[in-house]
């Protein structure tokens, strides 16, 4: 998703975040533009799968991956019978 980051001071933007169960991780590329990035960008929406670091309230990736929706909930219970 895209929030915007940093109100009020010298960061403040609209960043690419990374909605985690406990956090919100702003995303970097490693060896990308910290404040706009193309490539981040196109995850806008998607699920993702990652490898990097994390420094604070910023994910620093090396590499993704899509990860497919998640089923809808009535979908993931078991039957039991």
């Amino acid at each position: 998703m895209r929030k915007r980051f940093g109100a009020g001071s010298k960061s403040d933007r609209e960043a690419v975040v990374l909605q985690t169960d406990d956090d919100e991780l702003v995303l970097r590329r490693e060896g990308g533009n910290a404040f706009s990035d193309p490539k981040l960008d196109e995850l806008v929406g998607h699920r993702i799968r990652g490898v990097g670091r994390r420094t604070g309230y910023t994910l620093i990736l090396k590499d993704w991956e899509d990860v497919p929706p998640a089923p809808p909930s009535s979908a993931r219970r078991g039957k039991s019978r």
